[in-house]
C-alpha cells in the first residue's frame, strides 16, 4: 500500500491534517457501529422469526410425525385387511372355480340326458303316431262294431217279435189241431143211422167203415153242421199256410238265435 501522507511544511498544518483524518474516521466508525447496531437489531429480528418459523416448523414436522404414525398404521391396517381380502378373494376363485368345474359337469350331463330326452321324445312321438293310427283303426272298428251290435239289436228285437208271432202261431195251430182231433172223434163216434138222418142218404152202405184223412170233415158235416165244399177246401188251406209259416219262421230264427 502506497504512503499518501503528504509532506508538511509545519506542524500546524500536519496536526490539522490529522485532526481532519481522525474526524473523518470517527465518522466512519459510527456510520459503522450505526450500520452494527441495526444490523444486530435486524439480525435479532430475524433471529426471533426465524425461532418462530423453527418453531412453527418443529410443531409441524410433530403434526406431520404423529400424521405419519396414524398414516402408517392405517397403512398396516389396509395391508391386514388388503392380505385378508386377497386370500379370502383367492378362497373364493378357488371356490368358484370348483363350483364352474362342478356345473361344466352337470352342464355336460343335462345336455346328454337332453339328448336323451329328445330321443325318447322322439319314440314317444313315432309310438302316439302308431296309437293314433290304432286308435282310429280301433275307433273305425268300434263303429263298426256299434252298428254291427245295433243290427244286432234290431235282429233281436226282430227275432224277440218273431218269437212271439211263432208262439201264437203254434198256438193256433194247436189249438187248430186240437178242434180237428175234436172233429175227427166226434166224426168217428157219430153212427152211420145218425149220419143218414141228418144227410138223407139211403144206408149205412153208403158210410166207410175206416178213418181217412179226411174223417173230420165228412158228407158235409161238422159236428152236425153241414158246411159247403168250398169251405172245407178253404179251412184245410189255411190250417196249411198256418204250417208252412210257422216251419218257416222258425228256419229264420235258427240263425239268429247262433
Amino acid at each position: 500500500m502506497e504512503d499518501d501522507t503528504p509532506v508538511f511544511s509545519s506542524l500546524g498544518e500536519e496536526v490539522n491534517y490529522w485532526k481532519e483524518k481522525a474526524a473523518e474516521y470517527k465518522e466512519g466508525q459510527d456510520n459503522v457501529q450505526s450500520q452494527f447496531d441495526e444490523f444486530v437489531e435486524d439480525s435479532k429480528e430475524l433471529e426471533a422469526e426465524l425461532e418462530s418459523q423453527l418453531e412453527q416448523a418443529e410443531k409441524k414436522i410433530s403434526d406431520l410425525s404423529k400424521i405419519k404414525q396414524s398414516f402408517e398404521l392405517e397403512n398396516d391396517k389396509l395391508k391386514d385387511r388388503l392380505l385378508a381380502t386377497t386370500n379370502e378373494f383367492s378362497f373364493t376363485v378357488s371356490s368358484l372355480q370348483d363350483e364352474v368345474s362342478e356345473y361344466s359337469g352337470k352342464i355336460s350331463d343335462l345336455q346328454k340326458y337332453v339328448r336323451e330326452l329328445e330321443h325318447n321324445n322322439d319314440n314317444l312321438e313315432r309310438g302316439n303316431r302308431a296309437m293314433m293310427c290304432s286308435l282310429e283303426d280301433f275307433e273305425k272298428k268300434l263303429n263298426e262294431a256299434i252298428e254291427k251290435n245295433a243290427l244286432l239289436e234290431n235282429e233281436v228285437e226282430d227275432k224277440a217279435g218273431l218269437q212271439d208271432m211263432v208262439q201264437r202261431l203254434k198256438d193256433e195251430s194247436r189249438d187248430l189241431h186240437t178242434e180237428l182231433s175234436t172233429i175227427r172223434r166226434k166224426s168217428f163216434n157219430k153212427k152211420p143211422s145218425d149220419l143218414d138222418l141228418q144227410s138223407g142218404s139211403p144206408g149205412p152202405e153208403s158210410a166207410p167203415n175206416t178213418p181217412s184223412k179226411e174223417a173230420p170233415i165228412q158228407n158235409g158235416f161238422v159236428n152236425g153242421i153241414p158246411i159247403s165244399s168250398s169251405a172245407k177246401i178253404s179251412a184245410l188251406n189255411i190250417v196249411g199256410d198256418l204250417l208252412r209259416k210257422v216251419s218257416a219262421l222258425e228256419t229264420k230264427l235258427a240263425p239268429v238265435g247262433t
